[in-house]
């Protein structure tokens, strides 16, 4: 009855963390967290846990280090869907580390999903609409092209995105392709998109046709 009292074991560890994270107690919740991880370092499902909570305090590199280890722990075991989970949620939660999107997009097309892979990307992108964040968002939109060169708004996207970062040349040898392929609508889209790239009265003469005849 005087002996020491017995340390809690890990899943007690995880049991007190998971309490404090439901009360908001963040950083309670990751000192219980590393503990359990002290006796179980590579439990991917506790490094799931912790990742978010690191990034709710600003600890970014120690946030990515663990989602990054959850997810190689889950394929460690066989876990491609839970580590693909783990790995969307990474990206969720940093944006801007296109790594992120980029990996999801892979282990889709790695499953054969090439329209989840594109799917991705394209979130990715969205997620971007900061003027400091076009470069990460012209790679994305890149990549999903890539995958899917027949994709329409994004190309028209991606031309803008060019264009504000003056790279107009490159934003028109998208557009004139496209000129050369298509008619009402779709072509007005295109040509209104190719005055914004780069004005002049040709561009707006070739619009306003586009918009009257259609051609």
């Amino acid at each position: 009855m005087f002996g020491k009292k017995e340390p809690p074991s890990r899943s007690q560890l995880v049991a007190q963390a998971d309490r404090a994270r439901a009360k908001g107690k963040l950083k309670q919740a990751i000192q219980g967290y590393r503990k359990a991880l002290e006796l179980e370092p590579k439990d991917p499902a506790v490094l799931g846990k912790l990742a978010p909570l690191l990034a709710r305090t600003k600890e970014t590199e120690a946030s990515l280090k663990s989602f990054r280890e959850a997810a190689q722990g889950h394929l460690d075991k066989g876990f491609a869907d839970k580590a693909l989970a783990v790995y969307t949620q990474a990206a969720e939660t940093f944006p801007t580390q296109v790594g992120l999107w980029q990996q999801v997009s892979r282990m889709n097309m790695e499953r054969g999903h090439r329209a989840d892979a594109v799917r991705i990307l394209l979130r990715g992108r969205f997620s971007l609409r900061r003027k400091n964040e076009r470069a990460e968002a012209i790679l994305l939109l890149k990549d999903a092209l890539a995958l899917d060169p027949t994709l329409f708004a994004p190309r028209l996207d991606l031309a803008r995105l060019l264009a504000q970062q003056h790279l107009r040349a490159e934003a028109m040898a998208l557009l004139e392709p496209m000129e050369k392929s298509l008619e009402g609508g779709s072509l007005r889209q295109v040509r209104w998109t190719m005055l914004r790239v780069s004005p002049g009265l040709g561009a707006g003469w070739r619009w306003l046709r586009a918009a009257v005849l259609g051609r």
